[in-house]
């Protein structure tokens, strides 16, 4: 096996660092879309029952 070198384990983790952080700015965008759609769902629903 091949010794890894500091320099690559310090590149591997900014990689890990940058898709980590890319998939918690698709979980947050998410949330806010199903916040938004829940939101829309709930005023549709309530305005169905009034009528």
């Amino acid at each position: 096996m091949s010794e890894i070198t500091n320099n690559e384990l310090a590149k591997r983790l900014r990689q890990h660092e940058e898709t980590i952080t890319q998939l918690v700015e698709i979980v947050a965008a998410t949330n806010h879309k199903l916040a938004e759609l829940d939101k829309k769902l709930s005023e549709n629903t309530h305005s169905a029952s009034l009528t």
